[in-house]
């Protein structure tokens, strides 16, 4: 994803994933793309914890692909972790163009039922997006450096904060 292009991506966004928050009850979500970008997050504190769990979501997301292949699976669904306080559901978002990556935390104002529910609907709605219909030109895997720049030096608002 081009440097210019990220603003544009973030704005789009920002409607979905509050959706996502409200009907989902997560505190806190971040989306990426698979080279790490940051293209639209909620409640973190801190930005290097974004940045933090975006390039462990990305590196968990490629692993997890090439895992997912090699055992014949074709692609991997979802990952949970269940903790005493906090829960972790990770998952691919797919649209035409590329596949994202959803990472939310859920506590007990939610359950991993309800986020998968709306997880799905989440999918939908972002798939549907005309910015996620087209390969834009250029794109190229060596374009993974100067896309990872680009998301380090832009760390989008919290999606919810913002009216």
């Amino acid at each position: 994803m081009r440097r210019t292009e990220l603003p544009r991506l973030v704005e789009v966004l920002k409607a979905p994933l509050r959706r996502f928050v409200r009907e989902s009850r997560v505190r806190i979500v971040v989306l990426v793309n698979g080279a790490g970008q940051v293209l639209a997050q909620h409640g973190f504190t801190r930005s290097y914890e974004v940045m933090n769990v975006a390039s462990l979501a990305a590196a968990t997301h490629a692993s997890s692909r090439k895992l997912a292949e090699l055992t014949g699976a074709g692609s991997w669904q979802h990952m949970y972790h269940g903790g005493t306080q906090q829960q972790l559901f990770m998952a691919p978002l797919r649209t035409p163009v590329e596949e994202l990556i959803l990472v939310a935390i859920i506590d007990a104002e939610s359950s991993l039922g309800i986020v998968r529910l709306f997880y799905d609907s989440l999918e939908k709605e972002v798939a549907s997006l005309p910015e996620f219909a087209v390969v834009p030109e250029g794109t190229a895997q060596a374009d993974f450096e100067r896309d990872l720049e680009a998301g380090l030096e832009f760390i989008p608002p919290d999606a919810a904060s913002e009216d």
